[in-house]
């Protein structure tokens, strides 16, 4: 069976908002969408199936599967699969390609497809992620690989990115016409209840979402508890490789009986689980450029619970921040100033200003709004529909 769509997408897309939500909208306008993925570890999902109308082919080399790899494991596993995911993206006779992120875009031309329209849809600043002092070991390699983007990007019939910020640099870095912001807003029409329930004995609770990782000031987070009330709490919603650390922490500093760390919950049921919570914490700073220019998934997420925010000082998070006027923007490295901002946030007549900013907000920063942007420019490259497809068989 021949396709409207064909996304690539170099790892599974069990938990990527961004990707199903696109291939979802761009279903319901009547094309035909497949997703062609690599899925570097087992998730127990079927080689191919139907997901909300669009079909899902995943493509994993059998070389050292069912174990937990580091990098260089799941860089050899990447390259692996490449070739079947060629086989695989020639196979849907698409119209048009949808390249997420820089190695979609790398994966798309190897599939040698440039005869038709490719979407680059950059999810962030690919080369520009870390500080200027990290210690990834393949940051050096990936470096070499920028000239690559700027090669290939002004070939695509269209780029899109996930914020203004970030639309602004990429145009004009790589000379672009003209480049997309499409922000991961949360489609409030699909919005799940909550999948869990906070157990924080009815005390005032302030809350993180997402993978606990370094550079995310969550360090600050937990220590920012010694400079509140005891009727605050912290409550973060997630997991990763400072879990442990961060339990140890909260009990060196003797907040342990307010902190709690529950796990990740499904991305439909995350606005509703977050709005049981007082206020919402994103705590990015400037580290990086794309740090610096991207509207965090948990930003957008705290934002449809409908909660007051604090956060980190950066570009994108401060101009959106104040052009809505949602809470309190801090220096994410000191922990007396989270504090001390999220004080003037619970402040009464603070709260019940930045509490209704944040619920007029969510009219606007939500996925029934930015798909708009989406369906335009595939009208643009392919026309209406004539019909409605209805669900898509799977191919093999």
């Amino acid at each position: 069976m021949s396709f409207d769509i064909c996304m690539i997408v170099h790892n599974d897309i069990t938990n990527d908002s961004r990707v199903n939500r696109e291939a979802t909208t761009l279903t319901n306008q009547g094309w035909r969408v497949a997703i062609v993925c690599i899925v570097l570890a087992d998730t127990g999902k079927p080689a191919v199936e139907t997901v909300d109308g669009y079909t899902v082919i995943r493509v994993s080399p059998g070389w050292r599967r069912g174990e937990t790899l580091k990098t260089m494991g799941k860089l050899v596993r990447l390259l692996l699969a490449i070739p079947a995911l060629i086989i695989h993206v020639r196979r849907t006779r698409a119209r048009v390609v949808h390249a997420h992120d820089f190695v979609g875009l790398v994966l798309a031309a190897l599939a040698g497809i440039w005869r038709r329209p490719v979407v680059y849809d950059s999810h962030e600043l690919f080369f520009d992620r870390w500080a200027v002092d990290s210690k990834y070991r393949l940051r050096r390699v990936i470096q070499w690989m920028r000239p690559i983007e700027k090669m290939l990007a002004p070939r695509a019939a269209a780029v899109i990115t996930a914020s203004y910020e970030s639309a602004q640099i990429m145009q004009s870095a790589m000379s672009l016409r003209n480049v997309v912001p499409i922000l991961n807003g949360v489609d409030l029409r699909r919005r799940e209840p909550a999948a869990v329930t906070y157990d924080t004995g009815g005390r005032t609770t302030i809350v993180h979402s997402g993978y606990l990782l370094p550079g995310r000031h969550l360090d600050e987070m937990v220590k920012s508890l010694t400079y509140l009330p005891d009727d605050i709490v912290i409550v973060l919603m997630g997991n990763g490789p400072l879990n442990e650390h961060l339990v140890e922490l909260a009990a060196h500093l003797n907040v342990q009986d307010r902190f709690f760390i529950i796990p990740p919950v499904p991305p439909m049921s995350v606005a509703n689980t977050l709005a049981q919570a007082d206020v919402g914490v994103v705590l990015f700073g400037s580290d990086n450029l794309h740090q610096d220019t991207t509207i965090p998934n948990k930003f957008l997420e705290t934002v449809a619970a409908g909660l007051p925010l604090v956060c980190g000082r950066t570009t994108a998070l401060a101009a959106t921040m104040n052009r809505y006027d949602l809470g309190v923007i801090c220096d994410p490295s000191d922990p007396a100033q989270i504090a001390a901002a999220i004080s003037q946030v619970l402040d009464p007549v603070n709260y019940a200003r930045y509490k209704a900013n944040a619920l007029r907000a969510r009219e606007e920063l939500n996925w029934a709004v930015e798909e708009n942007k989406l369906v335009e420019l595939y009208h643009n490259l392919l026309g209406k529909p004539a019909v409605l497809h209805g669900d898509t068989a799977a191919v093999g």
